[in-house]
């Protein structure tokens, strides 16, 4: 999960997204969360400059194609920009305005927001409870966010028996838990959010399916250092969809291979072993087929900014990558991260880094989480350029959501 600052210090902006889940897990949209950058600093950045500066890095000097790829946007604004007195140099489509909680509704407001929904942008209300005064939007929104951190399940009921008559989807926030999940699902709520969808699942007693299982022991396999050329070849031959997605992945554009690549055993020679066991391991992973493909994403593109950023913990680059990749384990295989680490052959520095974020590759996962977060004033105490995070960050999003483009197929 992550978040979007800026800060009128460095010009900086910090982009991340937290992704809003359908009914079917789906990737439906992403919420760009706003902040007032290095919170440590004394100076209190405006909130409308804050917006500012964020929609334009973001629409105009990033792009928002390459962090939303496409899909629904959702953008926290503030009063002054709903009543225009900000010009919002937006496009309607794929966008969806969130009227914070706190705003005040008068008739100006009401006036601002049908004439946006009118121009077609999609209107959500964000952390809605419900009470006379805000009761007006109701006619001008088409998303009701309701937080579950804000009300306890009898009251959230009671919200969503209402606002079902009403021709509006829901949208479940900062759901923690699978048993919060769960309610909201049956509830009949149309989306979800929070860090359920990146936490660990709690499943004890539950026994790996299958064919999870035989992932799990080939990914033990190919991370064993007595894992050779002739074994990992037999290894990757077995499974045809592994062989034809690493084959494609090689003689795609992305590596731009003079001549064809036309076998496991060719692309042993071209890659290498570690390169092809990573390979091999994260599109393995991919084909979980009963998890959303966003947890994919999200792994990959972690696993990618530890690379990029090991250099400055004093870190080995693949270890970096294996850490940031494994770190999600536990949520994409249903079972507790101590049990995994187990039975794979890691190094000590990397199961003390992803079961206890110790030590040098444990402090690197922690910066990069917490990135992930948006926790702008813990993020400051590692002395990091926020540019360099930054751009490592937008790296690893580019990267990601071209490998898995790649293996989705």
């Amino acid at each position: 999960m992550s978040a979007l600052a800026t800060s009128s210090l460095s010009n900086e902006v910090y982009v991340g997204r937290q992704p809003i889940f359908d009914q079917a897990l789906n990737v439906y949209g992403y919420e760009l969360l706003f902040r007032s950058g290095h919170t440590a600093h004394a100076n209190v950045i405006d909130g409308n400059h804050a917006t500012s500066q964020v929609i334009i890095n973001t629409f105009i000097e990033i792009g928002v194609e390459h962090i939303t790829n496409n899909r629904q946007t959702f953008i926290n604004l503030t009063r002054d920009f709903l009543l225009g007195e900000i010009p919002l140099p937006l496009h309607s489509e794929n966008i969806v305005l969130e009227i914070l909680e706190d705003v005040e509704v008068d008739d100006a407001l009401l006036a601002a927001v049908q004439k946006l929904s009118t121009e077609g942008f999609t209107i959500a209300l964000d952390d809605f409870v419900l009470n006379e005064k805000n009761r007006a939007l109701l006619p001008h929104a088409d998303i009701i966010k309701l937080d579950l951190m804000a009300m306890d399940s009898e009251t959230l009921k009671k919200h969503v028996h209402i606002f079902k008559k009403l021709d509006v989807k829901l949208l479940a926030e900062k759901i923690e838990t699978e048993a919060e999940y769960e309610m909201c699902r049956q509830l009949g709520f149309d989306y979800f959010q929070g860090y359920y969808f990146c936490k660990p699942r709690v499943m004890s007693g539950k026994h790996l399916p299958a064919n999870r299982l035989a992932l799990l022991e080939m990914i033990a396999k190919l991370q064993s250092p007595d894992c050779d050329m002739d074994e990992l070849e037999q290894i990757i031959s077995r499974d045809i969809a592994i062989s034809y997605k690493l084959l494609r992945i090689i003689n795609s554009p992305f590596y731009s291979m003079t001549s064809k690549v036309d076998s496991i055993k060719k692309a042993l020679i071209v890659l290498g072993l570690k390169q092809l066991k990573s390979w091999v391991t994260v599109i393995g992973l991919s084909m979980v087929d009963d998890k959303p493909a966003e947890l994919v994403n999200l792994s990959l593109t972690r696993a990618k900014m530890c690379e990029q950023l090991a250099a400055a913990f004093g870190c080995n680059e693949n270890a970096a990558f294996t850490v940031g990749l494994f770190s999600m384990l536990d949520v994409l295989l249903d079972k507790p991260l101590t049990e995994l680490v187990q039975q794979l052959p890691l190094d000590t520095d990397v199961t003390t880094a992803l079961l206890a974020q110790e030590g040098k590759l444990g402090d690197l996962l922690r910066l990069v989480t917490l990135y992930e977060k948006g926790d702008w004033q813990a993020v400051d105490a590692f002395k990091l350029e926020m540019h360099t995070l930054r751009q490592a960050y937008l790296d690893a999003l580019a990267w990601s959501d071209t490998i898995t483009s790649r293996i989705s197929s």
